[in-house]
């Protein structure tokens, strides 16, 4: 069962002692990569100018933009992942994303991110 105390969990696990945007940055990308375990089964629920049809499932690789080449990456942090589908692979914000399959630290990762960038 998923943890729907969002906001508390941002508050006092993610974003604590967070003082700006790059801290902000700095703390969903420690969550996330601590609690989102890959591979897992999702679907599209976005609106794609690729070839991402909505409802399509996919597999999630990675979270992609866990690495960064300077600060300035960090201040306008955006979760996203690699994806698979048939074979070819796409970028996709995570928001973007419905899960089919996946434990539970994920599921309440990606509720988490979900609740934090729609509020």
């Amino acid at each position: 069962m998923i943890d729907t105390n969002h906001q508390h969990r941002i508050n006092s696990k993610i974003l604590s002692d967070c003082y700006d945007a790059y801290q902000q940055g700095q703390g969903w990308t420690l969550y996330l990569l601590d609690n989102i375990a890959c591979p897992f089964q999702a679907e599209y629920k976005g609106n794609s100018k690729l070839s991402i049809k909505p409802n399509q499932t996919m597999t999630v690789l990675e979270l992609v933009n866990s690495v960064y080449a300077s600060e300035d990456d960090l201040e306008c942090f955006m979760a996203k992942v690699e994806v698979e589908i048939a074979g070819v692979f796409y970028e996709v914000p995570l928001e973007d994303l419905k899960i089919i399959e996946a434990d539970k630290d994920t599921q309440q990762a990606v509720a988490d991110w979900q609740f934090y960038i729609n509020s």
